[in-house]
């Protein structure tokens, strides 16, 4: 039974990726004479995003295959191009861009019109062609697209501006510094981006004022100067620029660069927002909720967070979700915070994924749906977010939506604890203390507990007092262990409560 179980699901597999494989030729059919070509990868990220199903696994799936240099090469080679499901890692992806194209002589030319080109290749009405050939083609695109865009098309646009830029336009000083700060077009050279933002800053344009002061504030190009990187951020907001205005709040709202003044971070955050800035509006919503220079006033957090929202801020989108899902300056509608919820996810705000999962998880305005819910809460963990490993690590210990595995479970709990999430560092501690996915380490637990309990984690405080209590992974401590009991117990962990209560029976 076992045995044709694995036969289905392979079958399943082999199905799911030659249909992949030719809904993904069709889509960039589907694109090329009406995308420009500088965001149709963007497009086709999005696409293959908005798949339900885990694109690490998809990744997997099609890496594993026994036939995976024929089929699937060039949408592997897309995977690492763009780091989906995996990290970037463009060597590898022209590496296998020229592995599918398989010394073939058939060239897609960049200067023709691209359907041409496929209808040359009978693909367009022939999806009979076998998924060799198809792996072939869509290798040829995007390596032929790989090529355009860094080599061909940047190119003349660099040459156009550098021409420009010699002869005083402070537009074309600003781009060129662009292209030498983001490498992305050329070889990265911050020395030169830093020269030709200073000549069109000095004469005032606003962008290259924020640009300099970005190259100060992170030491691109110059000595890393936090006060120069003010000065600049300062020049750029007094002039009206929006993201300069934003800017500076943040620096004022952190205190770096300048004393740390609530006030004033809220003060510039509200000319940026006022001037139409959307993360400037986000970050003006975050002021009235939290009460941060002014204060709290959910109602226009709530207005705020709309704007920007509206204007397609990612974390807005997110930030609205939470004011819908909390009841914070609106009436409590889970269907429309799962609404916004999704709409920050689609727009790649690991926040955003990590509620929407949450939302499945829990049924919170959509069904219960445990395998979405480890969709999203992957994306939101590949992207980096501490909340999302941590709620990653759930899915593989409970064996929600994914099948149980402790050691992956493990694996993403450290993830959320190094990136200094307090639940996932409990969680951590506790695999650690029990065994799970490692080799049981008391002094690891302890140690990950501990940090936890100071991040205000209150299970964290509660096994921090337990190991102090009965010495797992320190000496036995009882004034510690009351000291860590009575503040998990005063955020309602009943089992602190409970040891305090034999700690005095005892006494």
């Amino acid at each position: 039974m076992t045995v044709t179980n694995k036969s289905e699901n392979e079958k399943y597999d082999e199905d799911f990726l030659k249909k992949f494989s030719r809904d993904f030729c069709r889509k960039i059919i589907e694109l090329i004479d009406t995308t420009n070509l500088n965001i149709l990868e963007n497009i086709l990220k999005k696409w293959i995003d908005n798949i339900d199903k885990n694109t690490e696994n998809i990744l997997e799936s099609m890496q594993k295959h026994k036939e995976n240099e024929l089929l699937f090469s060039s949408i592997i080679g897309f995977f690492y191009q763009h780091g989906i499901g995996c990290i970037i890692d463009k060597n590898k992806a022209l590496e296998l861009y020229l592995i599918s194209v398989n010394n073939n002589n058939i060239i897609i030319k960049i200067n023709e019109n691209f359907k041409e080109s496929f209808i040359k290749l009978n693909i367009i009405n022939e999806f009979e062609i076998s998924s060799q050939n198809i792996n072939v083609i869509i290798g040829k695109f995007l390596l032929s697209l790989f090529y355009y865009k860094d080599i061909i098309l940047d190119e003349r646009n660099f040459n156009n501006y550098l021409s420009s830029a010699r002869k005083g336009d402070l537009v074309a000083q600003y781009n060129l510094g662009k292209y030498y700060y983001s490498g992305k077009e050329i070889t990265q050279d911050y020395n030169k981006a830093f020269l030709w933002f200073s000549k069109s800053a000095n004469d005032g344009y606003v962008k290259s004022q924020l640009s300099l002061g970005k190259c100060y504030y992170f030491g691109r190009g110059t000595e890393q100067d936090y006060k120069k990187a003010i000065e600049w951020y300062s020049k750029s907001a007094i002039n009206e620029y929006a993201k300069g205005q934003y800017n500076l709040g943040l620096c004022y709202d952190s205190g770096i660069g300048t004393d740390k003044d609530k006030v004033k971070a809220f003060e510039w955050y509200s000319k940026s927002a006022s001037n139409g800035y959307a993360k400037g509006q986000n970050e003006l919503g975050r002021c009235y909720e939290f009460g941060k220079g002014v204060e709290k006033d959910f109602n226009k957090a709530f207005e705020w967070y709309s704007k920007s929202a509206n204007n397609e801020c990612a974390k807005a989108q997110n930030n609205l979700g939470d004011c819908y899902y909390y009841g914070k300056g609106v009436m409590q509608d889970y269907k429309m915070a799962f609404e916004w919820f999704s709409k920050s996810a689609d727009n790649g705000c690991a926040e955003g994924q990590d509620s929407l999962g949450y939302c499945y998880k829990h049924s919170k305005g959509v069904e219960k749906n445990y395998e979405k819910a480890f969709i999203w809460h992957s994306k939101s963990a590949r992207n980096g977010y501490g909340k999302g490993q941590n709620n990653l690590g759930d899915c593989y210990y409970y064996g929600r939506g994914i099948a149980q595995d402790y050691e992956k479970a493990l694996k993403w709990y450290s993830k959320s604890a190094d990136n200094g999430y307090a639940k996932g560092q409990n969680n951590l501690g506790y695999c650690y203390k029990h065994g799970k996915g490692v080799t049981k380490d008391y002094s690891k637990a302890f140690e990950w507990y501990y940090k936890s309990a100071i991040n205000e984690c209150a299970k964290g405080q509660y096994h921090l007092g337990y190991c102090y209590h009965y010495g797992i992974g320190t000496s036995i401590n009882i004034e510690e262990a009351i000291i860590w009991y009575k503040k998990a117990s005063k955020c309602g962990i009943v089992r602190a409560s409970e040891e305090l209560k034999k700690i005095q029976f005892i006494e």
